[in-house]
């Protein structure tokens, strides 16, 4: 992680990650707007990804007007972590050759990420976008193979039944 992104995840990282997802980027922030980011508490646009996630793993509904901070807490309480693939913003990027290749060009920041992260010996990782789980989730896999990993995709939709279905058979297993 980087910059103000770890500034903000620090705040909600667990004593012990029992759940930890990757996603691929956070997303792009227009000129003259707060910074748009997963743990950005005052970020309050396109809540898609803390709303779905927010829904499969506590079972509660987050909309854009809600209490961020408390989802983030609760999400913490209970061992979840997100990190990125990267953390340049390249979600507006149209060419997917080009999105993976710079998550493939920030493999080795996201391997030592994770090898920094308090993560518990049982920890499920999921994969949280395509482009993760096509460009680096086989690799993934192969330097962290003490961990079960999930290609779980990204949400279609706020509160996403889909999503939620695979995280929840992911706990499971």
């Amino acid at each position: 992680m980087k910059g103000l992104y770890k500034k903000f995840a620090q705040e909600f990282l667990p004593h012990k990650i029992r759940y930890l997802l990757i996603g691929e980027s956070p997303p792009r922030t227009p000129p003259n707007e707060g910074l748009r980011y997963f743990y950005n508490n005052n970020d309050r646009k396109r809540q898609i990804l803390i709303s779905s996630v927010s829904y499969a793993f506590l079972d509660e509904k987050f909309y854009v007007e809600g209490d961020k901070r408390r989802f983030l807490e609760r999400l913490t309480e209970k061992g979840i972590f997100l990190i990125d693939a990267t953390y340049e913003p390249i979600n507006k990027v149209k060419e997917e050759r080009v999105r993976r290749s710079k998550i493939k060009e920030a493999y080795p920041r996201l391997s030592n990420n994770i090898r920094c992260l308090p993560l518990e010996n049982q920890a499920k990782i999921f994969l949280i976008h395509c482009n993760v789980i096509k460009e680096v989730g086989q690799r993934l896999r192969e330097d962290f193979n003490n961990f079960t990993f999930y290609n779980i995709g990204f949400p279609r939709y706020y509160n996403d039944e889909r999503f939620k279905e695979r995280i929840e058979a992911a706990i499971r297993s």
